[in-house]
């Protein structure tokens, strides 16, 4: 098994990320033509009206297998992250101080196992994430000018694990946007579930948050995406998680973190929360 990771490493260590991705339908590198601006309007306006754009078959075939090789010599570096969380992400130690029916009261428990982007330099999963047409090609959907790279040194990038029994708690994310890869659905389970826009800067709406997390209410949104896609979601007005996952096989996404400013960083206690004690600190 040791001469296989050696042999996978030195095979991508001069990988051109350009050809794990269906230029076809993803033109990335011919920003300057029609095609290209015909294809982000669309994006744009179908993330604008939805809160959640997936785009299918953004990896090749031969592209996902390439990918889910890498991820198999990174798994052993996977920390196994169990917490109980709240959809908005306040330190437990806090909550008491909440209004005694907001739904920041409501202990979620997440189990996961993740690889830092600490331990995915020389990677597939890394190339692909710092490569400058993935990052613009995100850019021109959101239309900005640009995106950085977060610079956390763990949080920048995650190569996520839901094994049977795994799931991801109800949540906002922290970002306004977040960008993931599907790279392999679980046997059973492993659904997103989301309420997209469910709040927005003027109103939290509470009732409705407290609703879903409850289960007294259904989500509007429940999918499973083909290994493959790329998906940009409005995180930080979308409340979603991910369903307990069942069978044999693991439920399996790279979660890139990209950011509207330089300088980005979690707080250190929730780097070692998600990555363990022994991760980078700052």
């Amino acid at each position: 098994m040791a001469t296989r990771t050696s042999e996978v490493t030195h095979d991508l260590l001069g990988l051109d990320p350009a050809s794990l991705v269906n230029l076809e339908r993803y033109p990335l590198m011919e920003r300057d033509s029609d095609a290209y601006r015909q294809l982000i309007t669309g994006l744009h306006d179908q993330l604008m009206s939805d809160n959640i754009l997936p785009m299918q078959d953004f990896l090749t075939p031969d592209g996902i297998a390439l990918m889910l090789e890498d991820t198999s010599t990174l798994e052993p570096k996977a920390f196994h992250c169990l917490k109980d969380g709240n959809p908005y992400g306040i330190d437990p130690s806090d909550i008491h101080e909440l209004p005694v029916d907001h739904p920041g009261r409501i202990m979620s428990p997440t189990e996961r196992y993740g690889v830092g982007y600490h331990d995915m330099h020389g990677s597939a999963c890394a190339a692909i994430y710092a490569w400058p047409p993935l990052r613009q090609f995100i850019a021109d959907i959101l239309n900005l000018p640009e995106l950085f790279l977060q610079e956390d040194p763990s949080n920048a990038l995650v190569l996520q694990f839901y094994k049977p029994g795994g799931n991801l708690a109800w949540h906002f994310d922290r970002s306004r946007f977040s960008t993931l890869l599907q790279l392999q659905m679980a046997d059973e389970g492993g659904y997103f579930e989301a309420a997209p826009g469910i709040r927005d800067d003027k109103n939290e709406n509470f009732d409705a948050v407290r609703s879903l997390v409850l289960g007294e209410s259904e989500p509007p949104l429940r999918r499973r995406s083909k290994p493959g896609t790329l998906v940009i979601l409005h995180g930080n007005y979308t409340l979603h998680r991910v369903t307990e996952v069942f069978g044999g096989r693991d439920r399996v996404s790279l979660v890139l973190a990209y950011e509207e400013q330089p300088g980005v960083r979690l707080p250190v206690y929730l780097r070692r929360i998600f990555f363990g004690p022994d991760c980078p600190d700052d």
